[in-house]
């Protein structure tokens, strides 16, 4: 082979050597072309698909806002058109006024007070509770009331035993409860207002109708609260609620102080244990004189009751100590003023027994102790003459002169032991006690009870939280005055029912 032989040859060689490498690389390149145009593709697509989205949820607010201005204008509208009928409304009758209401055609919402719903475009929260209360009762000695009223027995006789044997329904003390809460600078001012079935009946609380049982409502609560300040009628700021036990018996134990009244209430909370209460009551006194009057109101009411309570509570114990002042006045047929400036206390407490014992639960004991001139802060259920505070002598004939008076103070007390045998099954058992210092010169009356004692055992079972049901058994004895010659005479009485509560 010549030499130009041999470099043709080699050149060739070469040539195809460097060929083949670029063909290999090109078909890489062409394939990274590929997936770099299918990424383009696709960040197109999604960039496509972004620019979709925020045009929709650019759209999708704007709506929102739209509405939002629309629903704050429909708003603004409606609370001017409320106050502008609320200013209407003063100008006519209340009666017209509650006719005609308010436009208004908001969405109830969930209120402030537990249980309770917004008024709708308002501020205001209102709650609608109460209890529908079902008793059977048989009094085996003398029919004496929807109530254990055993200051009312009547000494052995034909009149106590004429309504012996006796058995009864009814209902009426079942209640209504509705309460509101308005947000304020002040904190939130409250009203509460109760009725239930128990008001007056001519010629006594078994005086029905024989078709249909009808009952009168009365006021129970009715007050409103607005800082510290509580106005209305409401449980008295002397009494002590808290410290009391639980009776299917609408009455409970034997002079237990429990009165209901208009009042103006300063409330002051000392710590987290410790509550100060003062208040101005409505006066009422009451007497009864020689001329065989009982629980007569007098006409004569000087100045309000003025009313002090110390509260201590913590979960091993309540604490309650209070005291009134009163003026108890007087003035008979000729014009003649008596006036005693008095008072009364009562201190009362409950202990929690499970604080110190966990095995005992809830079981609790507690009691109290009352003294003075109470006067009508005892139910009269407990004798005629409890309400009398003041015994006036004015003769039994002509002009009725005051010859005396005398303070007929009360001095009692009240103890309970409370028992859960199991989550759904407790019992109470209570005793009370009162007696009043009835004055010397008044004429013996059978209506009087100077000493009055009950016991209360019960068993109470809860099925579902908002129902109770339950049985009573009562014993009780009543003292008649000395100048009756009268033995002291007893009676008994067994009740069942139950409360639903709503």
């Amino acid at each position: 082979m010549t030499t130009g032989a041999r470099f043709a040859l080699l050149g060739s060689a070469a040539i195809i050597a460097a060929a083949l490498p670029l063909s290999a690389r090109a078909d890489q390149l062409s394939d990274l072309q590929a997936q770099i145009n299918a990424l383009s593709a696709k960040i197109a697509a999604l960039q496509a698909a972004q620019a979709r989205a925020a045009h929709a949820e650019a759209a999708a607010k704007a709506q929102a806002a739209a509405m939002a201005a629309r629903q704050q204008h429909d708003e603004q509208v409606m609370a001017a058109r409320a106050a502008a009928a609320r200013k209407a409304q003063q100008a006519v009758p209340p009666v017209r006024a509650e006719r005609n209401g308010l436009p208004n055609n908001q969405y109830v919402t969930m209120g402030a007070l537990p249980g309770s719903f917004r008024i709708p475009g308002t501020d205001t929260s209102i709650r609608i509770a109460g209890f529908i209360n079902f008793q059977g009762i048989y009094s085996p000695t003398q029919n004496l009331g929807p109530k254990f009223a055993i200051g009312n027995l009547l000494p052995n006789g034909p009149a106590r035993k004429a309504t012996a044997g006796d058995f009864q329904f009814q209902s009426k003390v079942s209640r209504l409860i509705v309460q509101s809460s308005t947000p304020s600078a002040l904190g939130p001012i409250t009203t509460n207002f109760a009725l239930d079935f128990y008001g007056f009946v001519s010629g006594g609380d078994y005086n029905q109708a024989l078709q249909n049982n009808s009952y009168s409502a009365r006021i129970v609560f009715a007050y409103g609260t607005v800082g510290p300040f509580t106005i209305g009628m409401l449980n008295s700021n002397f009494i002590d609620n808290n410290d009391t036990p639980e009776t299917l018996d609408n009455s409970g134990p034997a002079g237990v102080p429990a009165e209901r009244t208009e009042q103006i209430r300063y409330t002051l909370p000392v710590g987290k244990t410790s509550i100060f209460s003062f208040a101005i009551e409505d006066p009422q006194s009451g007497y009864q004189d020689t001329r065989d009057n009982i629980e007569v109101p007098s006409p004569t009411e000087p100045m309000p009751d003025f009313s002090l309570r110390y509260q201590y509570t913590t979960r091993l114990l309540h604490f309650q100590v209070s005291g009134v002042l009163r003026d108890i006045a007087y003035t008979d047929g000729a014009g003649n003023r008596t006036s005693h400036l008095t008072g009364a206390g009562i201190v009362g407490a409950q202990l929690n027994l499970g604080v110190l014992v966990p095995a005992l639960g809830s079981d609790n004991i507690g009691g109290q102790v009352w003294f003075g001139a109470l006067g009508r802060y005892i139910p009269d259920d407990f004798g005629a003459n409890v309400a009398s505070v003041l015994a006036v002598d004015n003769g039994t004939s002509g002009t009725p002169v005051t010859v005396a008076t005398k303070l007929q103070n009360d001095e009692g007390f009240m103890l309970y032991a409370q028992h859960f045998w199991t989550k759904r099954w407790r019992s109470t058992v209570t005793v009370g006690y009162n007696h009043q210092q009835m004055a010397g010169f008044l004429p013996a009356d059978p209506q009087n009870a100077p000493t009055t004692k009950t016991l209360h055992v019960n068993l109470i079972y809860r099925p579902v939280p908002s129902v109770d049901l339950g049985i009573e058994g009562m014993v009780g004895q009543k003292t008649f005055q000395k100048s009756t010659g009268l033995r002291a005479v007893t009676a008994e009485r067994v009740e069942f029912g139950g409360i639903w509560h709503f």
